[in-house]
């Protein structure tokens, strides 16, 4: 793999530090967090923030890119590798699910939590995401992996530019009736197709990105380039900053897609220091945690708490420590589970 398995899990620890980032300051700072920088009238947060919605990008790159590898290394048993996944996915989110909006909602009396039957069955089969608003993407990414051997017989078909093509065709549509067109129907299962269908097609330009990225070893059409400057990490971190202040001067997320890929192409590259590494290594088992766990504290729980701390660094350090803290609780349970199925 051309993006080894290494860089990749740190992307995904990356992209879910980027999603936290981007909800917890990508907002109006006044009255709720105290920045230490700014940037002309802005703060430093602001941008940093505004350049993390390629979380989801990333995360959705990273997932195609892993997936189709799969798909590649045994097409006839693909099918039962998605079964596995899905099982594996569900057993987890449900341990969340019933942790975080039953039984911590009942205790803290939050109305809501867990709210009516009717709630709690479209939140725990995933078809719902009114107990959270990050979950709409695990509804996507379920959506991705049972779909994923259609969209990966088609690469293995298609002229790579002709399905480019269709692909960003398809996003720029979907993120017309995700962000313009949003109030087309009037009936709620109407609604909720509209909904989740511009998400879906919003989100599979960046999946399958990277399959493509598999396919035709994108990486490593590139590393000659790298390989010829000596300074590999002042160039790719110059590379990142730029990015920030390009996607500050458009700030429209039409564009996260084409920063998160371009992050992930200079990323792979970077010489990361040992103590990174063994951090990114450190939260990797616990980022999928992180993605479905983080809102329950710093929005429906206990947003008090988080901004109580006052500071950027220490809003995130905090969240963060709950966050693994909560993961490592949820990861016990689920390997209890699985041993005893």
């Amino acid at each position: 793999m051309q993006i080894t398995i290494h860089k990749s899990n740190q992307l995904k620890a990356i992209a879910i530090l980027m999603m936290l980032c981007l909800h917890l300051f990508n907002r109006d700072y006044n009255g709720l967090f105290t920045p230490l920088f700014f940037v002309g009238k802005q703060p430093l947060t602001y941008y940093v923030s505004l350049f993390s919605d390629a979380c989801v990008p990333i995360f959705a790159f990273i997932s195609g890119f892993g997936l189709y590898y799969k798909y590649k290394q045994d097409k006839e048993f693909y099918g039962l590798s998605i079964k596995h996944r899905i099982k594996k996915i569900y057993i987890n989110y449900w341990i969340i699910v019933v942790l975080f909006a039953v039984v911590l909602g009942w205790v803290l009396g939050k109305e809501g939590y867990p709210g009516s039957f009717l709630k709690f069955i479209l939140n725990f089969l995933a078809l719902d995401n009114s107990y959270n608003g990050a979950w709409w993407f695990l509804t996507i990414y379920l959506l991705f992996v049972i779909s994923s051997r259609f969209w990966f017989s088609l690469l293995d078909r298609l002229n790579p530019i002709f399905y480019v093509g269709i692909l960003l065709v398809l996003y720029c549509i979907a993120f017309y009736f995700r962000i313009y067109k949003t109030n087309v129907f009037d009936y709620a299962i109407l609604q909720w197709l509209h909904r989740y269908m511009a998400l879906y097609f919003c989100t599979l330009f960046q999946f399958m990105l990277g399959a493509m990225a598999l396919e035709y070893q994108w990486a490593e059409k590139i590393r000659p380039l790298f390989h010829k400057i000596h300074f590999n990490n002042f160039l790719g971190l110059g590379l990142i900053i730029l990015l920030i202040v390009f996607h500050g001067i458009i700030p429209n997320f039409i564009i996260a897609p084409f920063t998160g890929l371009a992050f992930i192409l200079i990323y792979v590259y970077l010489k990361t220091p040992i103590i990174v590494d063994r951090f990114l290594a450190f939260l990797n088992p616990h980022s999928t945690n992180m993605w479905l766990i983080h809102m329950f504290f710093y929005l429906i729980y206990f947003p008090k708490l988080i901004y109580g701390f006052k500071y950027p660094i220490l809003i995130f350090s905090v969240l963060v420590s709950m966050c693994i803290f909560s993961s490592y609780i949820v990861n016990i349970i689920q390997n209890k589970i699985h041993k005893w199925l």
